[in-house]
């Protein structure tokens, strides 16, 4: 940061860190909601899609929770995502109050593109780091989610 940064004002390094955290969070999200934006994809959509790549026949609580939104919020955005071809309900395998989650093959395609797009804005943003530095980052990010997780749990 330069000199004149605001963020640099902090005399303790824990809010700075914090502060920068969170404000840097922020632009790689907005870079890559204007990336999906081009395929008319949503923040919520294109969160929605990536928990149930990464765990097919997932359900809607469980997207709820990853996406930090309500049950309600979570219903309507998987029946707005099924409409579009890009999900699909089938009957949970264990309990029949519920559906499982999965991609169809439209959604699938379209999660590819994403991926694609979070490459891109991932290479931009961590342009020379190299791989120990990035492996020493993910080591103290860890740390400090196992931290927070504590604290959340009452640890």
């Amino acid at each position: 940061m330069s000199d004149l940064d605001p963020l640099d004002a902090f005399p303790d390094p824990r809010r700075s860190a914090s502060i920068k955290l969170t404000i840097i969070a922020r632009q790689m999200r907005r870079r890559f909601d204007e990336l999906a934006a081009e395929l008319g994809v949503t923040r919520p959509q294109w969160g929605a899609l990536g928990v149930v790549k990464m765990m097919p026949g997932t359900n809607q609580r469980l997207i709820a929770e990853k996406l930090e939104i309500s049950d309600v919020s979570a219903g309507r955005l998987v029946d707005r995502l099924v409409a579009d071809g890009l999900l699909e309900k089938r009957p949970h395998a264990e309990d029949r109050r519920a559906h499982a989650i999965y991609m169809t093959d439209k959604g699938d395609a379209l999660a590819g593109r994403l991926e694609q797009f979070a490459c891109c804005a991932e290479d931009h943003a961590w342009s020379g780091f190299d791989e120990a530095t990035l492996q020493r980052m993910n080591n103290d990010l860890d740390r400090l989610y196992a931290n927070l997780l504590r604290q959340k749990q009452g640890g």
